[in-house]
């Protein structure tokens, strides 16, 4: 029978009365500090466990319903999570570097603070969750819906969040530098003190996007090519940056042909001219 230790202290924690832990019925027990590392716990029921703190590296938890559980702290790094249910569930300072989490459903769950540098999250569910000052860099978030998300300083360097939905979601002085936007759904989002140097947007959708205090757009790859471009809430230094870095889709979000775009050109150039004396 596997026995469940505790990862500093080596103590008893809980017995199993099976061969394994492959499927078990473990909801709402008391684990934390386990040493579940490696462990096998492919579709297991952990609704409403008590993991804080524990130690999964490596483990195995595709298709495992985590609905609702506690797993603050915990470490998992390198773990399988494909397919399982995190619904609700807690990872305030958990560790999931490398960790695999495709399809995976994380709706309305609390990862503020945990770390995911290189973390696969492709096509997971990310509905309201709170991925506020979470370390996201290198991680794949391909295809992921992140609508009404709370993304609040959060690390997204070099990140890919190709034909990611991020409709309604919020974006507040977060590194987005060199992440992967292609194709990205922006809906009604609010996007707000954030930096976007070197970060790639062609075919990124801006309907009714809110814009405030970012930087870098102009730095940013793919800008003349951004599937759409809304302007109707933006400041006027998003709206500067767009023109200098694709003065070729601000003239198509503006619908203008040759003669009033040339009229809009001049007019910019002369309120330029007036920032420049006014500076």
């Amino acid at each position: 029978m596997p026995n469940i230790l505790h990862r500093n202290t080596g103590a008893l924690l809980l017995e199993v009365d099976a061969p394994g832990l492959t499927g078990q019925r473990l909801a709402h027990t008391r684990i934390s500090y386990a040493d579940l590392a490696k462990a096998d716990l492919e579709g297991a029921d952990l609704r409403g466990a008590d993991l804080t703190l524990a130690d999964l590296t490596g483990a195995r938890l595709a298709g495992a319903d985590l609905t609702g559980a506690d797993l603050c702290g915990a470490t998992l790094i390198g773990a399988s999570l494909d397919h399982a249910t995190l619904v609700d569930a807690k990872l305030v300072g958990a560790v999931l570097d490398h960790a695999t989490l495709l399809r995976a459903d994380l709706t309305r769950g609390l990862l503020r603070l945990s770390h995911a540098a290189d973390a696969d999250f492709r096509d997971a569910l990310l509905v309201r969750a709170d991925l506020s000052h979470t370390t996201l860099s290198r991680a794949n978030l391909s295809g992921a819906d992140l609508s009404e998300a709370s993304i609040h300083f959060a690390d997204l360097r070099d990140a890919s969040l190709a034909h990611a939905t991020l409709a309604y979601s919020s974006l507040l002085g977060c590194d987005v530098r060199g992440a992967r936007l292609d194709h990205a759904d922006f809906l009604q989002a609010a996007i707000r003190e954030s930096v976007f140097d070197g970060a790639h947007l062609t075919g990124a959708s801006f309907m009714q996007t809110v814009f405030g205090g970012c930087r870098g757009l102009d730095q940013a790859h793919g800008l003349a090519e951004v599937g759409v471009l809304d302007f109707q809430s933006m400041d006027l230094r998003t709206f500067d940056q767009f023109l200098a870095g694709g003065e070729r889709a601000v003239l198509a979000a503006l619908d203008l042909d040759e003669q009033a775009a040339e009229l809009f050109r001049q007019a910019l150039a002369r309120l330029a001219r007036k920032k420049g004396l006014a500076g």
